[in-house]
């Protein structure tokens, strides 16, 4: 039987790269949270195993941002287009 684990997260910052200005999210693995221009609060997924075709839309502006892997597929940054 496996015992209980506990993991501690190792949280990085990575760049986000707005149209207009540049800021930082946060990522683990393949996922990473920020700040919308608007304040919305969002969450995304370098999809590494399908290309570059998946992207988070904001539900408040409509903007879309794509989380970019690095060679280990983990996110490196994200990027509004």
């Amino acid at each position: 039987m496996r015992g209980k684990l506990d993991f501690e997260l190792q949280l990085k910052k990575i760049p986000l790269q707005f149209k207009t200005k540049s800021d930082f999210a946060t990522a683990e693995g393949n996922n990473a949270a920020w700040i919308c221009i608007c304040g919305e609060l969002l969450v995304g997924r370098s999809y590494f195993q399908f290309g570059d075709t998946c992207y988070t839309k904001c539900p408040n502006c409509q903007r879309r941002y794509r989380v970019n892997p690095d060679s280990k597929k983990k996110a490196f940054d994200v990027v509004e287009f």
